[in-house]
């Protein structure tokens, strides 16, 4: 028969062991954390894991974080966000669209699929924690963010930067305002495949009407400073006619006197290139970029014309390695047919699109996509009632979201209140 003292042995030498394979098993996750981070391991060395994750695209990442811990610290080491950059480079995963005039938000895949490309497609999570004033307005996306702000809140911290795959983010400090109190253009740049630093730029002035300022100065505000700090340049002034594009090193817009002002962040050199009709006209539609180029959409008509065609246009792109326009694409929306347009009878007065020259049909460009190898180009277009895909290929055309679903649009000046913004999966943390 066992003694108390035989019991209290036992029990002891139980809790010993309880307590040693609990050491022994927090040294072995200490073991499998270590080849992850580790900076000194070559791609040879690291685990099977770590080559596997980073081969897979940044949306599934994110849903194997919640595995373990080990996952959840590999997800947001810069030594693993690099190895993942290269091994998947961002690539355009799908369309935020926004009316600015009310506030709604969506978001949808480019491939038309029917599962939600965001956790929260309409990012309406993030409303209350930056007080009143509506949804969260966006102004540019870059290569997996989101530069953002929240329209009539008085807050010492008005911009938000937002990964909109994580939902992590980060308030930005409004600019000094001791030497130029007019601040517009804000525009982000942030380029993974170069630098996880990011960097936001606006312009400024003590003018309140932009187009009356010859000249212009620019402050940029830094991640490895977490401060805004003055350029010694200056650049063109005037108004800006097309959100800012940050491509090749450096920030893009469009003047409304047909100049291209690009802005080197990096070097803080200034340079201007004429659009490609320069100063004839034609009615600017689109302005971005995709795969390593700068594109941009206008129609052909001059700047006399009083009839604007936009069933015609010209896509034009700009390489790296050149530093002039070269016509892409010349489209012509009649000759595009709809994949789907058995299932729609045409009226008479219409193309196969259901869309035409007149303000309450017409279609405007939204993303210009340029084709990887094996691939087609693709030119996104929004109508009153949907958005949809074109093949500059094949000339075919399928629809991918009904606008009458979620948008109501209007003739004539509801196009100016409807933004896109194309974005890409990303494991970035802001």
């Amino acid at each position: 028969m066992a003694t108390i003292a035989d019991l209290d042995g036992r029990q002891m030498k139980a809790v010993e062991k309880e307590r040693a394979n609990k050491k022994h098993s927090e040294l072995r996750e200490g073991e499998d954390i270590a080849p992850f981070l580790s900076i000194n391991h070559g791609p040879q060395k690291r685990p099977d894991r770590f080559q596997i994750l980073s081969r897979l695209p940044a949306k599934s990442v994110v849903r194997f974080k919640s595995v373990c811990k080990q996952w959840l610290a590999l997800a947001s080491d810069p030594v693993f966000l690099a190895a993942h950059t290269r091994c998947s480079p961002l690539t355009v995963s799908g369309l935020l669209i926004q009316d600015s005039f009310r506030g709604n938000l969506f978001s949808f895949s480019v491939d038309g699929g029917a599962s939600p490309v965001l956790p929260d497609p309409s990012l309406s999570s993030l409303d209350h924690r930056f007080g009143d004033g509506g949804p969260l307005h966006v102004l540019q996306s870059c290569n997996g963010l989101l530069l953002c702000t929240k329209p009539g809140q008085m807050l010492s911290k008005s911009h938000i930067l937002l990964n909109p795959t994580t939902m992590q983010y980060r308030q930005i400090p409004n600019p000094p305002t001791d030497l130029y109190s007019n601040k517009y253009q804000f525009m982000l740049a942030f380029d993974p495949s170069t630098s996880l630093q990011y960097r936001i730029a606006c312009l400024s002035s003590n003018i309140t009407l932009p187009s009356f300022d010859p000249t212009t100065h620019v402050e940029i505000y830094s991640s490895d400073t977490s401060a805004w700090e003055l350029s010694r340049e200056t650049v063109p002034g005037g108004s800006i006619s097309q959100k800012g594009v940050y491509w090749n090193g450096a920030l893009h817009w469009i003047t409304e006197n047909a100049f291209v002002v690009s802005f080197d962040v990096e070097q803080q050199v200034v340079k201007t290139t004429w659009l490609p009709s320069g100063d004839r006209g034609g009615t600017l539609l689109y302005f971005g970029e995709s795969r390593g180029h700068l594109h941009l959409i206008e129609t052909g008509d001059g700047k006399d014309s009083s009839y604007v065609d936009w069933m015609h246009f010209q896509v034009f792109e700009m390489g790296k390695d050149n530093a002039s326009w070269s016509l892409l694409h010349i489209v012509d929306l009649c000759q595009v047919w709809d994949v789907y347009g058995y299932m729609y009878p045409t009226p008479c007065f219409e193309n196969a699109l259901g869309i035409s020259s007149d303000w309450s049909f017409r279609a405007a460009p939204v993303f210009f996509a340029r084709g990887g190898r094996g691939e087609d180009d693709m030119v996104y277009l929004i109508s009153p009632e949907k958005i949809v895909c074109c093949n500059l290929a094949d000339r075919t055309c399928r629809r991918i979201f009904a606008m009458n679903s979620r948008i109501t649009l209007r003739p004539f000046w509801s196009f100016k209140t409807i933004q896109c913004f194309p974005f890409a999966h990303s494991l970035f943390s802001p």
